[in-house]
This record gives structure tokens, C-alpha cells and sequence, in this order.
């Protein structure tokens, strides 16, 4: 494996699953240490709002929505998916002893990596069909 390869493919993955972490990771800092935990309590449900919100991209991909930029609503779905993301991590929070927590954290785990896989593999594909036509 070349280091253009690592460095343009498969770094950028790794680096905003670290920054998706680290992030989370701080809020839940802050709010600990600001004694503002009950905050952390009330962000799931605008985490999930947030996501769902995200599936008009995939809506706008299967037709159901006819009228919108599919470029600008994919962007929308990053974004939105993220924060939502962020919030329900934030949400389920460093609980060690708490079973339903860490389920929550690991089936997010699993909806990101497979949201950042899909998008790198997109990006790739179309970079080979670009390298291809040429």
C-alpha cells in the first residue's frame, strides 16, 4: 500500500472517527465538570430527530422526494447524521455499569463506521470510474 493511498483514504476515515470521539468525549467532560450532566440526559431525543431528519438524502435517492439538490441534501445528511450522532453519544455517556448505555454506543459505533465506509467507498468509486473515462 502506497502512502498516497493511506494518507488520502484511509487516514481521513480514522481521523473523524478520533474527532467524532474526542468531541463526544468533551462535551461529556464538560458537562461533568460544570455539574450539567442532566443536560447529557435530554439529548438523545433531538439526537434521533436529528438523524431521521438526515434521511431526506436517502428519500430524495429512492424518488420520494422529487424537488432538491441531491449534492446539497447528501451534505445536509453528513452534517445532520453527525450531530445527531454526537448528541446520542453524548446522551449514553461513560457509564460503566449501565448494559443499555453501552448497547446504545455500540450500535451508533456501528451505524458511523458503516456511514463513513459507504462514504469513502462512494468517493473511491467515483474516482476510479473519473480515472477510467480518462
Amino acid at each position: 500500500m502506497s502512502i498516497g493511498l493511506f494518507s488520502r483514504e484511509i487516514l481521513p476515515f480514522y481521523v473523524r472517527l478520533v474527532v467524532l470521539a474526542v468531541v463526544t468525549l468533551l462535551i461529556d467532560l464538560v458537562l461533568h465538570l460544570t455539574d450539567m450532566v442532566w443536560i447529557g440526559r435530554y439529548l438523545g431525543i433531538p439526537g434521533v430527530a436529528l438523524i431521521l431528519l438526515s434521511f431526506g438524502h436517502s428519500l430524495r435517492k429512492r424518488g420520494v422526494i422529487k424537488s432538491s439538490n441531491p449534492v446539497r441534501l447528501l451534505r445536509l445528511h453528513e452534517w445532520l447524521a453527525w450531530a445527531g450522532s454526537t448528541m446520542v453519544l453524548v446522551h449514553a455517556g461513560i457509564h460503566f455499569n449501565a448494559g443499555l448505555a453501552w448497547h446504545a454506543v455500540i450500535a451508533m459505533a456501528v451505524n458511523i463506521i458503516s456511514g463513513l465506509t459507504g462514504k469513502y467507498l462512494v468517493q473511491r468509486s467515483l474516482h476510479w470510474m473519473k480515472q477510467a473515462k480518462t
